[in-house]
């Protein structure tokens, strides 16, 4: 049976004519004449049997099957050269790997690491993706994701890197020179919270035995690099993981406020599809991973003496 798929050329002049609700504005995109966009898009209606734009004069707009098939065919046509850059970007042979990680953990605890894997390692190239929750990865080409959370990742095969603890830090801006703070005192500046961590603060404050604080009260962010900036900028006092603060920590722009620290509900982890998880390059890369999380378990004496040491601005 002959299958019924347009033309590449024909849907582009499609997703421009409709991006741009112009055919002269979509010729101009595609370096095309008029009438090749109007008579791919023609040709196009014909093929599908269904009309998608309506024109009036020298005005279009889209049909009800124009909006839904447009909004399709604009993913299709990224997703296609979104492929065609990774393959263009592939080595003979075909060393590559496409990893997710979430957005600080990448850029502040894998990526710098990358080189040592490179030095390992010479001629692959790894991919980094953010991605800030779970996705199906029959649905992308990723090798792995680096997330936190718990070892249930269906169809997965999950490492444990390492756990999360957490410091209560705050700006020397914000809470000037005073060192360790009592929890009561901790509780009398602007919390400031992680959305994938809401009950953070609540159970270090019942750690610290202290009742009858608002402890949701404070503005919230949906990932951590916000945070620590909001953190470092003295909007307020943060729950944070050392090994994503350490340079702000050396350079004095965080403080550590208390010795009592908060293990997080979870833990990271690198997840690999099982179908992948005996390709060599992959089995590399999660020993690799495995290797540096050991340097990574965090050290609260190391973070208070940082803490301690740090000038006050």
């Amino acid at each position: 049976m002959r299958r019924r798929i347009p033309s590449l050329g024909a849907l582009m002049a499609f997703s421009a004519a409709a991006k741009h609700l112009s055919v002269t504005r979509a010729a101009s995109e595609l370096a095309l004449t008029e009438s090749a966009v109007s008579r791919q898009i023609a040709q196009l209606e014909a093929q599908l049997g269904v009309k998608l734009f309506h024109r009036i004069k020298k005005r279009i707009t889209l049909t009800r099957a124009g909006t839904a098939y447009s909004t399709r065919v604009a993913q299709t046509i990224e997703r296609i050269e979104r492929d065609a850059l990774e393959i263009m970007g592939y080595e003979a042979d075909g060393t590559v790997l496409d990893v997710a990680a979430l957005p600080t953990v990448g850029t502040q605890w894998l990526i710098p690491r990358l080189p040592d894997f490179y030095a390992r390692h010479p001629g692959v190239a790894v991919n980094v993706s953010a991605r800030n929750t779970r996705f199906f990865f029959s649905e992308t080409a990723l090798d792995g994701a680096l997330y936190f959370g718990q070892p249930d990742w269906p169809g997965t095969r999950a490492d444990h890197l390492f756990d999360e603890v957490l410091l209560p830090v705050g700006s020397p801006a914000l809470i000037g020179k005073r060192g360790e703070l009592p929890a009561h005192e901790v509780a009398e500046l602007r919390l400031l919270h992680l959305v994938t961590r809401p009950d953070a603060w609540r159970r270090w404050f019942d750690a610290a035995e202290l009742e009858g604080t608002n402890v949701i009260r404070g503005p919230r962010f949906d990932i951590q690099s916000t945070l620590i900036s909001a953190a470092s900028s003295g909007l307020g006092v943060a729950l944070l993981p050392e090994f994503l603060i350490s340079d702000q920590l050396r350079s004095g722009k965080l403080r550590v406020l208390s010795s009592l620290t908060l293990k997080s509900v979870g833990s990271y982890y690198f997840a690999c599809p099982e179908e992948k998880a005996e390709n060599p390059l992959l089995q590399a890369f999660r020993a690799w991973l495995l290797t540096q999380a050991q340097g990574s378990s965090p050290s609260l004496q190391g973070a208070l003496s940082k803490g301690a040491q740090a000038p006050v601005r």
